[in-house]
C-alpha cells in the first residue's frame, strides 16, 4: 500500500471520527436541552465562540453547567439556566432592586434572561475589579459562556470540598474579595459561602454571582451581613478565629450594622 493511499484512509478515518464526536455532541445537546436552548447552543457554535461540550460538570435547580471546549481548544463552561423552573420566583428581589435592570418584562422566560445577562455583567464588574471569578465569554438569552476553572477536564473543587492546609490565609483572602467587591465593584455577592467558592492552584475563585446587587440595592446591606455570617460560620468551623460579623460588617461599611440589618432575614 503506497503512502497516498495510507494518507487517504488516514483522512476518512479522521473525518469518521469527527462525525462520530459531533453525533456524540448531538446526542449531548438533544437529551438535556430544550428546543430553544439547542438552538442557542448552535449559533454559537457556529458563531466559533464554541467547538464541542464534552460533559455535566454539575447540575443544580436552577442551573447546569457543561464542560466545553472553544476554538482554539480552551477548555469553558457553559451554564444554561433552566427554563423550566420554578426555582427563579424567589429571585425576583435581586432583579427588581438593580437600577440596571429596571426595564425587564415580566414573565419566566424574561426574567431568566436577565438573570443570565445579570451574571454575565457582574463578572465583567469583579474582573475589573480584580476579584478572581471565571471570565465570562458570551452570553445568549439563558446560556452563559465562561472560561472553565480547572484543568484537563478536571474541574476545580469547591471549598467546602478542599482540605485547607493553611484556613487562616484563604479566610484572609475571601474577606478581602468583601472588601474589593464593595469597594472597588461596589457590588454585595449576596450568596456567598462555602459553596460558592472554588479552590485553584490553591487560591479562591468566587462563581455564581447572579443574584449580586448593586450596593444602592434596597437589601444590600442585609446581603453584605448575610455573607459575612456565612464566611464567618465556615471558617470558624475551621478553627480560624475570625473577626465578628459586626466587626467586619463595620469595617467594609465604615458604619456598624443595626439591629434590623442583622435581624432580617430573606
Amino acid at each position: 500500500m503506497s503512502d497516498k493511499q495510507i494518507d487517504t484512509i488516514d483522512q476518512k478515518l479522521d473525518k469518521e471520527r469527527i462525525k462520530e464526536k459531533d453525533k456524540d455532541m448531538l446526542k449531548v445537546i438533544e437529551s438535556v436541552f430544550d428546543d430553544q436552548t439547542r438552538m442557542i447552543v448552535f449559533k454559537l457554535i457556529n458563531k466559533g465562540v464554541l467547538k464541542e461540550i464534552s460533559y455535566v460538570v454539575s447540575t443544580g435547580k436552577e442551573a447546569n453547567v457543561y464542560h466545553a471546549y472553544g476554538v482554539e481548544n480552551e477548555e469553558l463552561a457553559i451554564k444554561i439556566y433552566r427554563t423550566t423552573t420554578a426555582e427563579f420566583k424567589r429571585n425576583w428581589m435581586y432583579v427588581e432592586g438593580d437600577p440596571r435592570f429596571k426595564s425587564y418584562k415580566k414573565g419566566t422566560y424574561s426574567f431568566i434572561y436577565t438573570w443570565a445577562r445579570k451574571e454575565y455583567k457582574n463578572l465583567q464588574r469583579m474582573l475589573k475589579a480584580n476579584i478572581p471569578v471565571p471570565p465570562p465569554t458570551a452570553v445568549s438569552k439563558n446560556v452563559l459562556v465562561m472560561k472553565f476553572i480547572g484543568e484537563n477536564q478536571n474541574a476545580a473543587p469547591l471549598l467546602k470540598d478542599s482540605k485547607l492546609k493553611k484556613p487562616n490565609k484563604i479566610y484572609a483572602k475571601v474577606v478581602d474579595f468583601l472588601f474589593k467587591l464593595y469597594d472597588d465593584a461596589h457590588l454585595v455577592h449576596a450568596d456567598l459561602s462555602e459553596y460558592n467558592i472554588l479552590f485553584h492552584k490553591k487560591e479562591p475563585v468566587i462563581i455564581d454571582v447572579s443574584q449580586a446587587v448593586l450596593l444602592d440595592h434596597p437589601y444590600a446591606s442585609v446581603f453584605l451581613y448575610r455573607d459575612i455570617s456565612n464566611v464567618n460560620r465556615y471558617f470558624t468551623s475551621l478553627g480560624v478565629q475570625t473577626l465578628s460579623n459586626d466587626e467586619l460588617y463595620e469595617q467594609i461599611t465604615e458604619t456598624p450594622p443595626s439591629p434590623k440589618i442583622k435581624s432580617m432575614e430573606l
